[in-house]
């Protein structure tokens, strides 16, 4: 099996939420792909999901050490190790945004990072052009009104939130948050509501 097969196949698996058979195909192919970041990047992906936070952050670090050049692995590598505030990430989240400047996911997650760090108008930068690039991700709108919040502006990181939970109308998180700012804003009613269905979502 050659290594596009291989990431075709465990990304299919992921697709369908078997976080455990793609990291088993990945960990069995490693020996083979020792040398490919993707590979390793992606098999931390899996691992994460499945709880192993420690391990994945071993492989997205091994994954950056390949020196890759794919802004997907760099953007997704670079946002594993910041979780862990590993200052290795910033490196790598820039190089996937400038490798790649019309790339939503890369410009998102360096701009998350950035805002996170306290850098919040760069971030909010990078986020906005995340979403230029892709109005529908719902991804991207909830780390857009993340980045709002962190700045202070309630009211437009409340009007990202709720786009984020129009596109994403079952994920419970997205809810929750977007109540919290909601109650920063001093929305109290609305806020009650989406942190109501958020909870339901989200036991």
């Amino acid at each position: 099996m050659d290594r596009d097969t291989l990431l075709e196949r465990a990304l299919t698996m992921a697709d369908e939420g078997d976080w455990s058979a793609a990291a088993d195909l990945l960990r069995g192919q490693l020996v083979e792909f020792d040398e490919e970041p993707a590979v390793h990047c992606w098999l931390g992906v899996a691992e994460r999901e499945l709880g192993m936070e420690g391990v994945a952050y071993e492989r997205f670090k091994r994954a950056l050490a390949l020196d890759p050049q794919d802004p997907y692995v760099l953007a997704t590598a670079g946002n594993g190790l910041a979780r862990f505030d590993d200052p290795a990430a910033e490196q790598a989240l820039r190089a996937a945004a400038l490798i790649a400047p019309r790339v939503a996911v890369a410009r998102m997650f360096y701009g998350a990072y950035l805002s996170r760090e306290g850098f919040t108008e760069e971030g909010l930068v990078e986020l906005n052009t995340a979403r230029e690039i892709d109005p529908d991700d719902a991804q991207v709108a909830y780390e857009l009104g993340v980045g709002y919040a962190l700045a202070g502006d309630q009211d437009r990181a409340a009007d990202a939130l709720a786009d984020a939970v129009r596109l994403a109308p079952e994920d419970g998180w997205t809810r929750v948050v977007f109540g919290l700012v909601l109650l920063e804003a001093d929305r109290r009613d609305e806020a009650v509501g989406e942190l109501m269905s958020g909870a339901r979502l989200s036991e």
